[in-house]
């Protein structure tokens, strides 16, 4: 005989939770996701009702998941949703398309910047560097700095980011291991904005798993890409997640007890490892802590190769 949501009492069960103990039908756990996503977003204080609020949306499920979900959390927030095509084959206009179908549904605005279009450059093109075996990274540098631009443009106060809590989980777990302190503080909930004028960064999802943010996509019937990046790889991040993953099955709660002590000693991890004064880039005038920032750093290795 099925099992009923331990919540309406009247569904049937479809959703297992065992960290939290619940076992929920599809909408009560529409309701346990989206309720959650508010009371993350009202912890942290990431963003005031009347705030104008970017958010990064790659085409995959997280972020579209939290788009979704800020939207039906706060039906009047000033939403923009900020794309990146990066130019990769039979990928990023898949992705493209996915991300214009989802605020066509929510009536969200969209800004879109074309790699190629904008700066001559595709994400491909790194296949000729020294970044050959590391596209994951650089393109992660590529999207971080033309998100942070892309936020200026459109006048957001916040830009808000679909980490996830394996996300958090693995890359934590990873600086640990390798005492990168700096880049610990940095997983923060809420980072402030890199100079005046900029956009704070924010992580509404950073207690939501992974598998949960597929659920509410699939539930809601969410656009998201159906497609992985062919210059994806398991990285060593992706490797320490694993062994969280291996943890997990004997600890439920374990993810979510990692991050809870994390953010108990965020304030020490500051003093450890006080941040640099940032300067400017001299080459783009963008806030840096080093002469060069490391996106112009980067592009100029393509600029080198077309002189070639």
């Amino acid at each position: 005989m099925p099992l009923t949501c331990g919540k309406c009492r009247s569904a049937n069960v479809e959703v297992q939770i065992p960290y939290a103990r619940m076992s929920l039908c599809s909408k009560c756990f529409v309701d346990f996701y989206l309720a959650r996503v508010k009371k993350t977003v009202e912890e942290f204080k990431m963003f005031p009702e009347n705030a104008r609020v970017g958010v990064a949306v790659s085409g995959g499920k997280d972020s579209a998941a939290l788009l979704h979900a800020l939207r039906r959390v706060y039906p009047d927030l000033k939403l923009v949703a900020l794309h990146i095509n990066l130019g990769i084959p039979g990928y990023s206009d898949h992705c493209q398309v996915k991300v214009e179908k989802l605020v066509d549904i929510l009536n969200v605005e969209l800004n879109v910047f074309n790699l190629q279009e904008e700066l001559g450059i595709k994400i491909g093109d790194f296949k000729k560097t020294s970044f050959k075996n590391k596209l994951c990274s650089v393109c992660g540098t590529i999207k971080r700095r033309i998100f942070e631009e892309m936020a200026v443009k459109a006048k957001v106060q916040v830009l808000a980011t679909g980490h996830n809590l394996e996300d958090v989980a693995g890359v934590m777990f990873n600086n640990f291991l390798y005492g990168r302190w700096d880049q610990l503080a940095r997983l923060k909930p809420v980072l402030p904005p890199l100079a005046e004028g900029m956009a704070s960064k924010v992580k509404p999802l950073i207690r939501s798993p992974e598998n949960e943010n597929l659920l509410y996509c699939l539930y809601e019937d969410i656009p998201f890409r159906e497609i992985d990046c062919p210059f994806s790889k398991r990285t060593g991040v992706r490797k320490r997640t694993e062994i969280l993953e291996a943890i997990a099955k004997h600890n439920p709660y374990f993810k979510h007890q990692l991050l809870n002590r994390f953010l108990e000693i965020i304030p020490l991890l500051e003093n450890v490892s006080p941040k640099p004064p940032l300067g400017r880039c001299k080459v783009c005038g963008f806030p840096s802590s080093s002469e060069i920032c490391a996106f112009c750093k980067r592009t100029s290795l393509i600029k080198r190769l077309d002189k070639a």
